[in-house]
């Protein structure tokens, strides 16, 4: 017979009377608990009847309360609840009202319990002083085979770890979740002996649970319902059978038995087991579905109770795949009596600091994907074969895949897909933006299956979602990034016909797959609540992982899979090493976790854009269960020693406070230093469980900035020293407001690697500049056409190469052409737009569809494109690029600040009364202009001058513009193109500041420049509109007018032919990249022939004092100002308006308050400004705290309406947030910003809305080209001057740099311009440490972030050797035409062998030879030595490695051989060639990705 206890009964265990039910059963223990309860609420039986109705109903004045009194009293339980009845009698009353009341009483691993109380009888029950703290009941969402053989645990042959534990036998995991299956396969109990005797638990009997339904696996099963308010119990099992699936799958991954012949529709197939499939499993539900939510939901006191019952009934583990911080002291408890408890950390990744459940005393747990992927072959009816990934499968009476409808859905939101047919068909989705994974795959899915669609190609920028796909019904739903998306969507815009056909998805395992990757949507660290704690502590298997649901087996993913993983591995250490604590446990998984994959690279985390992984993402590594089994040294705690570091109460903010001690001198297998400002020494102890007789060595790797030694630096063991204790001194290097850097301190033999990760922050301030960006909400102006001439639309025709020199004979051939299309030359004359007659030939004229179909048929026109809708992408500065004014600065002095070169500015126009476009001093107009002043609105003779030489507009193309917000003229009314003229080339002003912030000089990087400016933006009331047709126009005016650089702060990749023609006709060509980053694959304007600049930041921060009432300071970041005459900052009430929704600010009064507002999720930037401010100001706030993901964009003040808006991270936001929860009147003042600039504040940094690459139009052109600045840009606007962010800002600021070197070389082609600035570039700041790109989360800069680095124009004046390119060459890589979706597609020639600075090789199969040339323009005789980084995976050669320049021989050519060394699907990995001597070091970037196959895994 088993030796459970059966509970025979329909609710929950007769120690746990229902409070749903109007009957309890209670037993010794339980009725002292109602004992307890009638003293505290009183009255007779008529009084218990109307509380159990009540009850029953909602009660609508009652709540759920926890009452938490720490360390049980007693060791038998029923004094322990005897003890609450007497306290709780001196207050309240009746007998029978509590045992109506009383959900849960913990009386085994401490003391306290769970009651339904009204909010003033809490608040006198917490008035005792018995108890610790009191708080009300909450709410918790839960988290949501190859696994195994992957880590190791390989079943067939056995491991030696699963048969020297004897896979776990006789260890009993606990699974605190949504319950378990019992009659899956994966819980039978062949084969297994009785129960262990020292179990004590029960098997709770309910709904469609009996007594067989434990068994000698499922040895035990409890289930709690009470505390979820107005549950819909008719979606639920009353008992702990599952019927969400979550819990049957977690137990299923921990200790499944072995079944054989496992798949999904054919998919994942193989053996299913658990990590320690012989140990024993005892079930405790908690999680419940909640009608009309959608969600499994839980509450605080159910985990405690389950976690109570787990003390008591002698489990060994505990996975709770939960987010419930605030059961952490509960947690507490049961690692004290011997429990390893293991947390879910939570799927809110990739943004940092949204980690859960990280207290010390737990296991918290990360996400990692194993080396598994789904191709699925995705067949275009070009024959062009892509591969994506999906769960797509055909059952097998279905037929054979045939080719369909393909339709480009756009983003696939109701607007893109409004009047597309998509019935039948299938539909490419391209997301181009980011934010939580499910939401936007969800919306996209919603709309295209409502459509019909009958299948769905989804362009994403990560695969991370694979078990989505299960929801689509049965039509193939397959994952692709945008570079396939692209391809896709080119071949849509090539063909009248589209059709694609799907196939069912396949399986690959193995080396091919590049694994452990950490998964996008794991939570990352910090922990915000306890920072000195480094978290997660480990990373294990959570992506697409195949275990049991029902009688079945699915896919599922998340930190949840994780979890049960690491109990697996517990419990087979626990068999092996029964007397092991908890902290035994932990620190060995954590010292021996894998910080590299099989082919010894660095493990990767999957983010946006993917990184090198850090131990915020993934501890001490990915989980090594056969090393952990024999870890050598362990890092091993008293559980009472937690005590002296935390003091663990209940408040609705925090449970567990850090003490004056800091927590970082806990023996943890690992180190956080989050505060850095003066040497420390922490101490730890190792204890020797390897051999009796071992001696380690120690080796360091020290956080950049940090300076570590320890002491002493070897450590001898033997019989009778079995532990060492040791200290680490941590010295800060500089004197900055830094981030966390990371290192590592090893401890070494010849059998074993005992390792633990260590994370710094330096800080010099009460702030943390480095998390509060000094940035400007930046410019994204939405720029959207419609039509004004009915069925007619602007089309472009494009006719190559002018056939005359005289413009008006080329005009004249356009008139004739269309004259022969439309019928009349008048016709003709009135529907051309723009004649392109200068650097190319071709018009922009309203037609009809068909006469543009007409037009399209004739021999002379290469193309016909509609016009396109763009958008505009939107000091100090010169100063941190070196360029200083006083004293000038060298370059400047020797190319005469940039004088008489011409930029060219094609933007929003100019404001030509702005001090910044004086002309005093300056001379002639070079004689080579030929350029026109176009007088309009407000724009008269005098507006141009010897500073802006040249002014045209161009309107036509943008239709029912609502001209009435609008200048005819070059005017600016925007101020986007004053801002950029003036970064480029504006003149030296003085005394420039906005309201005291960022006083000083303003002027351009060029200051005497000439400026050419070419409006092509206008405003039309909601957005603001460019058209092609105008932007080729002002490209082909400004090839007439002789400028030298053209700056383009614009998307318009259609225009990249007419940009072809301006460098082939001399002239420069600067674009910004976006501000669509932090996600890759999204930069903009990438054709080769231009430069692409990414975004940087300068250093220079605006910090802002937020004082508590309780005196604390903080620190955040803002554009905050008070005027003169305004009074001083005073203390103002202090609200929680959660993430600042309707629905959260709902019933809160705000008006005349601060209001905190913490949004936890992430996406684009302007999403969460927009919809907090209508909230928060409608509401009449006084002042808003606003913790987000990113505080790379500083709200403009006129966006705050007078009020400050200070921007903190979430860390500082919680920590406001904790100060008003145990207030109950809380304030707060804050102070107006002030600026600081230099080396305190860590620059540059590539900014986080900054474009990422690769391309996707030419993924074999690496780009962005160069960062620059481009975050908090103090420029002209109007008679003023104003902040401003983003790569709008930074094309300028390198056509300011370009232009001093025109000066300087004014011989130079525009190929070795580009050159001179991506090789001379700055890949490390002036600490020496690596640039930052910011990031979710942060990252190392690699060239997809920021090309050759950040520009460096003291370096590219004298760059010793040059790139240089015939212009015409780029015709021998590309073909240049206007089409729907592309323009100039890559011949057969691969564009890797263009001369090019860089070097971008996106498929590398087999090896390869790439050839270059360089040209010296440095000291004429020369020698040249090469080094040579590889990317991880490929060995690069380069013959001749050394070269030699003289008077004869000025260009040197020479040979880079590339060979893959791996047979894998790999990433991009980053390498670079240098050429250099004692003089120059001329570097450029090399991006490589290996594929073995059509697709890549990758992606998946």
């Amino acid at each position: 017979m088993n030796n459970w206890t059966l509970s025979r009964l329909t609710g929950p265990s007769d120690e746990r009377p229902e409070p749903f039910s109007q009957h309890s059963h209670p037993d010794d223990v339980s009725a002292s608990h109602h004992d307890m309860l009638t003293t505290v609420i009183g009255s007779k039986e008529d009084s218990l009847a109307s509380i159990i109705h009540n009850y029953k109903h909602g009660f609508s004045c009652f709540a759920l309360y926890i009452a938490y009194l720490g360390e049980k009293k007693h060791d038998d339980p029923t004094l322990v609840t005897g003890s609450h009845h007497d306290m709780l009698s001196s207050i309240i009353g009746s007998k029978e009202e509590a045992k109506a009341s009383i959900t849960y009483s913990y009386k085994h691993g401490f003391s306290g319990f769970a009651a339904m109380l009204t909010e003033d009888q809490a608040e006198d029950l917490a008035e005792l002083p018995e108890v610790i703290s009191i708080t009300p009941n909450q709410k918790h969402e839960l988290m949501t085979t190859r696994s195994w053989d992957f880590l190791g645990l390989k079943n067939e042959p056995p491991s030696e770890l699963l048969q020297r534990s004897n896979y776990g036998e006789d260890i009993i995991i606990g699974i605190i979740d949504t319950g378990i299956w019992p009659e899956s396969k994966s819980f039978h109990d062949h084969g297994y002996d009785a129960i262990p005797s020292r179990w004590k638990g029960v098997c709770q009997l309910g709904e469609a649970w009996g007594p067989s339904n434990c068994s000698r696996k499922i040895i035990g099963a409890r289930y709690y319902a009470a505390g979820l308010d107005k549950a819909n119990f008719k979606k639920n099992y009353m008992s702990a059978r599952d019927n969400n699936g979550h819990g049957t799958h977690t137990a299923s991954t921990a200790a499944g038995v072995v079944v054989e012949g496992v798949n999904l529709h054919g998919l994942g197939a193989g053996v299913a087991r658990g990590g320690a499939p012989r140990a024993r499993l005892a079930v405790y539900k908690v999680g419940w579905e909640e009608g009309g939510a959608g969600g499994s939901y839980l509450a605080t006191a159910a985990v405690l109770a389950a976690l109570d019952d787990a003390i008591h009934d002698g489990v060994d583990i505990l996975s709770l795949s939960l987010g419930v911080d605030e059961n952490s002291f509960g947690a507490l408890h049961a690692v004290q009596n011997g429990i390893t408890v293991i947390y879910a950390g939570g799927n809110r990744g990739p943004r940092p600091q949204v980690l859960y459940n990280t207290a010390p005393w737990v296991i918290t747990v990360a996400a990692s994907k194993i080396d598994r992927s789904f191709p699925t072959a995705i067949t275009l009816g070009n024959k062009q074969t892509l591969v994506g990934q999906s769960l797509y499968y055909k059952l097998k009476n279905n037929t054979e895949s045939r080719f369909e409808s393909l339709v480009n859905g756009g983003n696939c939101s109701r607007e893109a897909l409004n009047g597309t047919s998509i019935n039948g068909k299938v539909v490419l989705c391209i997301e181009l933006t980011f934010g939580p994974i499910g939401r936007i795959f969800e919306d996209v899915f919603a709309g295209v299956i409502q459509g019909g669609a009958s299948g769905l190609i989804f362009a994403f920028y990560t695969t991370d979602v694979l078990l989505s796909t299960e929801d689509c019904k049965g039509i193939a739903c397959v994952f692709v990034d945008n570079e396939i998306g692209y391809q896709v969507a080119t071949y849509i815009g090539s063909e009248r016909l589209p059709t694609v056909k799907i196939e069912p998805a396949s399986s690959i395992t193995g080396n091919q797959v590049p694994a452990p990757k950490v998964a996008i949507f794991s939570s990352r660290g910090p922990s915000i609540k306890y920072p000195t704690v480094l978290k997660p502590d480990i990373a294990a298997p959570g992506v697409n992982i195949l275990a049991a649901k029902e009688d079945a087996y699915v896919f599922n993913s998340g930190t949840s899979m994780a979890a049960p993983h690491v109990a697996g591995v517990v419990a087979l250490l626990k068999a092996l090493h029964p007397h092991w604590s908890h902290a035994a446990l932990k620190s060995a998984i954590v010292t021996t976790a894998s910080t590299k994959d099989e082919y010894d690279t660095p493990i990767l985390a999957e983010a946006l854009p993917r990184k090198v992984a850090d131990p915020f993402d993934y501890g001490g590594g990915n989980i090594n269960p056969i090393g952990a089994a024999d870890p050598g040294l362990i890092y091993d705690i008293d559980p009472k020693d937690y005590n002296k570091f935390f003091a663990c109460q209940i408040k609705k903010y925090e449970i567990c406070n850090i003490t004056t001690l800091p927590a970082y001198h806990l023996n943890l297998p690992s180190i956080s230093i989050p505060d850095l400002r003066h040497p420390i020494n922490v101490r730890r102890a190792v204890t020797n469980v390897g051999e009796v007789d071992a001696v380690y060595q120690s080796s360091i790797e020290s956080p950049l900035g940090v300076k570590m030694t320890i002491e002493p630096p070897v450590l001898v063991f033997n019989a009778s020293k079995k532990v060492h204790a040791f200290k680490i001194c941590i010295t800060p290097l500089w004197k900055v407001q830094g981030g966390y850097t990371f290192g590592s301190l090893t401890w070494y033999n010849e059998h074993h690697t005992a390792r633990i990760p260590i994370a710094v922050r330096i800080t010099i301030q009460d702030f943390y500049a480095d998390r509060f960006p000094a940035f400007l909400l930046f410019c994204v102006w939405l720029l959207m056409i419609r039509g004004i001439y009915g069925s007619r639309k602007l089309y472009i025709a494009y006719l190559g190469e002018k056939k005359y020199d005289d413009p008006t004979l080329v005009t004249a051939s356009h008139h004739d052409m269309l004259t022969s299309v439309l019928g009349s030359k008048e016709e003709a004359l009135a529907s051309i737009a723009y004649s392109y007659k200068h650097g190319f030939s071709g018009f922009a004229a309203m037609l009809t569809e068909e006469q543009a179909d007409n037009l399209a048929d004739l021999p002379e026109v290469i193309s016909v494109t509609p016009n396109k809708q763009h958008e505009l992408l939107t000091t100090r500065s010169w100063d941190f690029l070196g360029l200083n004014y006083q004293p000038p600065n060298k370059l400047l002095q020797r190319s005469k600040y940039g004088e008489d070169v011409i930029i060219g500015m094609i933007d929003t126009g100019i404001w030509p009364e702005s001090r910044s476009f004086s002309d005093h001093g300056y001379g002639p107009i070079p004689s080579r202009w030929k350029g026109v002043c176009q007088l309009g609105q407000a724009w008269g003779p005098t507006n141009c001058s010897r500073k802006i030489i040249g002014a045209r507009y161009y309107a036509a193309g943008i239709e029912k513009a609502d001209f009435k917000k609008n200048y005819m003229s070059a005017r600016d009314m925007i101020g986007h193109g004053t801002h950029t003229a003036s970064i480029a080339a504006g003149a030296v002003v003085d005394g420039v500041s906005v309201h005291g912030l960022a006083t000083g000089v303003a002027r351009g990087g060029a200051p005497r420049a000439r400026l050419a400016v070419y409006k092509v933006i206008w405003n039309t009331g909601n957005s603001l509109q460019l058209a092609s047709a105008g932007v080729l126009a002002a490209l082909d005016d400004a090839i007439h007018d002789g400028v030298d650089i053209l700056s383009l702060s614009i998307h318009a990749d259609e225009d990249s032919f007419g940009a072809l023609h301006a460098v082939q006709k001399g002239i420069t060509i600067v674009y910004a990249g976006g501000n669509d980053g932090p996600r890759p694959q999204v930069i903009f304007n990438t054709a080769p022939w231009v430069i692409t600049a990414a975004a940087s930041k300068i250093d220079r921060s605006f910090p802002t004092t937020i004082t508590l009432g309780n005196k604390q300071t903080l620190v955040g970041q803002s554009l905050y100002y008070k005027l003169n005459n305004e009074s001083k900052s005073g203390f103002q009430p202090l609200v929680n308006g959660g993430d600042c929704s309707k629905g959260a600010l709902n019933g809160t009064t705000i008006n005349g308050s601060i209001v905190l507002c913490i949004e936890i999720t992430y996406g684009p930037i302007l999403n969460f400004v927009n919809t907090v401010f209508e909230n928060v100001f409608s509401g009449g706030a006084s002042g808003l705290i606003f913790g987000l993901y990113t505080t790379d964009m500083l709200l403009r003040t006129e966006d705050c309406q007078g009020i400050p808006c200070v921007l903190v991270d979430i860390d500082i936001g919680s920590q406001v947030a904790t100060y008003i929860g145990s207030q109950s009147m809380p304030v707060a003042k804050i102070e107006p910003a002030h600026s600081i600039t230099g080396k305190e504040v860590l620059a540059p940094k590539v900014a986080i809305f900054s474009s990422r690459g690769p391309s996707t139009r030419y993924p074999t052109v690496l780009k962005p080209d160069i960062a620059a600045p481009g975050v908090n840009i103090l420029a002209a606007k109007e008679d003023g001057y104003a902040f401003n962010s983003g790569t709008s800002m930074a094309a300028p600021h390198v056509a300011g740099v370009i232009a001093l070197l025109k000066a300087l070389h004014p011989d130079w082609s525009h190929a070795a311009l580009k050159s001179a600035i991506v090789t001379s570039a700055s890949t490390k700041d002036e600490y020496g440490m690596p640039i930052l790109a910011e990031a979710l989360p942060r990252k190392v800069a690699d060239p997809f972030d920021y090309g050759g680095g950040n520009i460096n124009p003291n370096g590219a004046a004298d760059p010793g050797l040059i790139y240089n390119i015939d212009p015409m060459d780029y015709n021998k890589f590309f073909a240049c035409k206007i089409k729907k979706h592309e323009i100039c597609n890559i011949t057969t020639l691969p564009a890797y062998h263009l001369n090019l600075p860089s070097i971008s090789i996106p498929e590398l199969r087999h090896p390869i030879k790439v050839r270059r040339a360089v040209t010296n323009v440095g000291e004429v005789d020369a020698v040249y030595q090469s080094a040579i980084q590889s990317p991880l995976g490929v060995k690069i050669d380069v013959e001749p490695p050394t070269l030699v320049f003289n008077a004869a021989k000025k260009v040197n050519t020479f040979k880079v051989s590339m060979r893959p060394l791996w047979k894998v699907q790999g990433e991009y990995t980053f390498g670079s060639l240098t050429w250099y001597n004692e003089h120059h070091t001329v570097r450029i970037p090399i991006a490589v990705r290996i594929t073995i196959r059509d697709f890549y895994a990758d992606v998946a």
